[in-house]
């Protein structure tokens, strides 16, 4: 005889979490190839990619949709999914390097997804801090930091792996500071 009766037992508890939804995906594919009125991407065969001839093309085509690309609508809503917070007591002697870094990991992101951008860099007194439109950018250029510049990196994700904060603190020694390699062969 059971204790328990009219009530079910539930395995809610045991339920998965749903997948990490971005709220700028888009819902519904648009029948044939889009383009972006901003930056030009073009969606087709359900993936987004820059190809400046076919843009042209499609730009001037009367059938071809033109929407807004999920990456162009989180720059102009201010909504990053990634922060990368640098700091560095060494960080105005390196910081057009360091600019230069960035730029470059976004530059090979956005070939493989151009959905994949920096949002802005903000400069604050002694740290800088960039906004990225996807969260795996901000890991690439946390871990290009970690290995150009060394010093450390950590990681913080938000609920449901929506946003993360990657936090670089440089190496406390000076780049600037560092021995002379020794150089091998004659002596002279």
């Amino acid at each position: 005889m059971s204790t328990r009766q009219g009530k079910r037992y539930t395995m809610s508890y045991k339920e998965r979490e749903s997948p990490k939804q971005d709220p700028y995906a888009m819902l519904k594919a648009p029948k044939g190839p889009a383009i972006c009125r901003k930056c030009l991407a073009i969606y087709a065969d359900k993936r987004w990619h820059f190809d400046e001839v076919q843009a042209a093309k499609l730009a001037a085509s009367p059938r071809t949709q033109k929407l807004v690309c999920s990456a162009c609508q989180k720059i102009t809503d201010d909504y990053p999914e990634g922060i990368v917070t640098l700091t560095w007591s060494h960080l105005p002697d390196h910081e057009a390097e360091i600019r230069g870094l960035i730029a470059n990991v976004e530059t090979r992101a956005v070939s493989v997804n151009p959905l994949d951008r920096v949002l802005k860099i903000v400069r604050r007194k002694q740290e800088l801090e960039v906004q990225t439109t996807n969260d795996r950018l901000a890991q690439r250029i946390g871990r290009a930091l970690v290995r150009s510049y060394k010093g450390k990196a950590a990681y913080k994700w938000a609920h449901r792996d929506m946003m993360v904060r990657v936090t670089w603190e440089g190496p406390e020694k000076s780049l600037a500071s560092k021995p002379a390699p020794r150089m091998r062969g004659k002596k002279t």
